[in-house]
């Protein structure tokens, strides 16, 4: 049963990192939509209320209230803000108030990071026995 469970919890995963939308500001501040799987690193991305942040980065602009609830497990939305120990955001969580811009600083994601950990662990518990 937690086999399933990963299995569901990563493909959950899979659908937030695939369908989520960036926001990205060019170097004369226009902002383009862009799949989040085109980001690299140093990319500013402008996330608003009800957008999901699409990698992991830091906040360079703005303060926010952000639901991290489906990294941690903490239900209670934190306050991330630019230029203190507060800045840092992760791919896959939700800006619940305000705005933000956000330097990319990975490629990829944690979201990125834990489905690959989940494959990993679902396929050395499934994998066929070895030659005799």
């Amino acid at each position: 049963m937690a086999n399933e469970r990963g299995k569901a919890q990563a493909n959950s995963f899979r659908k937030i990192r695939r369908d989520t939308v960036a926001y990205r500001l060019t170097k004369e501040d226009k902002i383009e939509q862009v799949p989040s799987r085109q980001l690299k690193p140093g990319d500013r991305v402008v996330v608003k209320a009800g957008q999901v942040v699409p990698c992991d980065g830091e906040i360079i602009q703005g303060i926010a209230s952000i639901d991290e609830s489906a990294i941690t497990g903490e239900s209670a939305p934190v306050i991330r803000e630019a230029g203190g120990d507060q800045s840092g955001v992760t791919g896959g969580t939700f800006v619940v108030s305000d705005q933000v811009v956000v330097r990319i600083t990975a490629g990829g994601s944690f979201l990125d990071r834990v489905i690959a950990l989940v494959c990993r662990a679902y396929l050395k518990k499934n994998k066929p026995p070895p030659p005799a």
